[in-house]
């Protein structure tokens, strides 16, 4: 049983670290489209898109995870 709890924390922690990014990545390319008229734009809009797509996978990974930790017929 503590195998599964000790798995299901580990999917939370990866949940619960995909929270920020999921606010910060579409926050960063908003601003990217907003200043168009600076070199950076191109920068910070693929930060943006890099930092989307790893909250995708995070969120991903944890609930892989905690669906492991309660359906695993192992332990």
């Amino acid at each position: 049983m503590t195998a599964a709890k000790d798995l299901m924390f580990k999917g939370i922690k990866y949940t619960v670290g995909a929270i920020p990014v999921m606010f910060i990545g579409p926050s960063l390319i908003h601003n990217a489209f907003m200043n168009k008229h600076t070199n950076w734009h191109y920068l910070v809009l693929g930060i943006g898109i890099l930092l989307c797509g790893l909250s995708v996978y995070l969120m991903y990974k944890g609930i892989q995870i905690m669906v492991k930790s309660i359906f695993d017929e192992e332990q």
